[in-house]
């Protein structure tokens, strides 16, 4: 039950309550599993978040912004942070300072020097670029999103893959609409500043889908069904997204099958594999490793094989393996080719 005073907030500070209490949440686990956590934070000290944070911060932080006198404020707020000014909000590959270092050293007199040194600009972006590719375990998004152009949203998206460790998730607090709004606008009591992009709630998923990620989930307040500011008969709300990398590689046979324990009757994942509560599916390596950890850990019983082979001595897992798994093949009584019925992957549709 929330408490009454939580009820007398406003709605923008008690969303964004919610928000810091989901990234704090995501600090704790990060401190369980990751030894070293490295953490970017994208977007400054926009909102408030990242003061109500602070504390929680630990292991390396990067604060990444466009904007110079934000990130100046950021870095003072999180002992040991470095700042990265970005000379565009969804570029993490630009940093201001290493251009302006090779600024001051250039002669441009012709066309052929300014060829010269945008050669050697690209260069030194593709060697180092500000965040290393596979740097972070956690990126927090300050409401990054809502601050940039349509036509950016795809290019941010791809940097944060780019950016995150094979098994890390983003964080991502943004305002959501239920339907679509062409335009900017500024919302009741979002920190000043330009209007900002709102994108619709279906929408921004289904980026996230193409990006590549998978288990998106979106964190809700309880009081998520109150809208926060409306625009004509738009409602606009609060919430944060989180996100995982990790479906993408090679599939490996290892004779693994896992079980969904319920409650819905079947789910499917980013890859569209079925499981059917109660059934042994016959999963890659990969898969099976996927649904053994966040965000899926608990929701599916593992069942590895008897006769499972060390992962260097793996044949490449077929698509056309029967979707149910025997369980004589579990229990290493026959081989991985004893299975029950028809293909869950096909080679035309490559789900696997």
């Amino acid at each position: 039950m929330l408490e009454t005073s939580g009820l007398r907030l406003e709605p923008w500070q008690r969303e964004l309550n919610h928000a810091v209490a989901v990234i704090n949440a995501r600090f704790e686990q990060s401190q369980k599993t990751d030894t070293t956590p490295n953490t970017l934070w994208w977007g400054g000290a926009y909102s408030e978040m990242l003061p109500l944070c602070a504390d929680n911060l630990r292991g390396k932080v990067i604060i990444a912004d466009q904007d110079p006198r934000r990130l100046r404020i950021s870095t003072g707020l999180v002992d040991n942070a470095s700042g990265v000014r970005l000379l565009a909000l969804a570029d993490l590959s630009r940093d201001a300072k290493a251009v302006e270092s090779m600024l001051q050293g250039a002669v441009m007199r012709d066309i052929d020097a300014y060829l010269a040194l945008e050669e050697r600009l690209r260069y030194s972006i593709e060697r180092a670029p500000a965040v290393a590719d596979g740097w972070a375990n956690s990126i927090i998004m300050d409401f990054v999103l809502n601050r940039i152009d349509t036509i950016d949203e795809a290019k941010l998206l791809a940097e944060a893959f780019r950016c995150l460790s094979a098994t890390g998730s983003v964080l991502c607090t943004l305002l959501v609409s239920d339907e679509a709004l062409p335009a900017r606008h500024n919302v009741k009591s979002a920190p000043a500043g330009a209007a900002l992009r709102i994108p619709s709630e279906a929408a921004i998923i289904a980026a996230f889908e193409q990006a590549g990620f998978h288990g998106i989930s979106l964190h809700w307040s309880a009081t998520a069904g109150e809208a926060i500011d409306r625009i004509g008969d738009i409602e606009v709300r609060m919430v944060s997204i989180q996100a995982y990398k990790g479906k993408q590689g090679p599939c490996w046979e290892l004779g693994q099958a896992v079980m969904y324990r319920g409650p819905w009757l079947e789910v499917r994942d980013d890859d569209g594999h079925l499981y059917r509560r109660g059934e042994r599916v016959a999963v890659c390596a990969k898969t099976f490793d996927l649904m053994m950890r966040a965000p899926y850990q608990g929701a599916f019983l593992g069942l590895r094989s008897v006769n499972e082979p060390p992962l260097a001595q793996a044949a490449p897992f077929d698509c056309n393996t029967p979707s149910l798994r025997d369980p004589k093949v579990t229990k290493g009584l026959v081989s991985f080719d004893g299975a029950q019925t028809e293909a869950c992957c096909s080679a035309e549709n490559g789900c696997c």
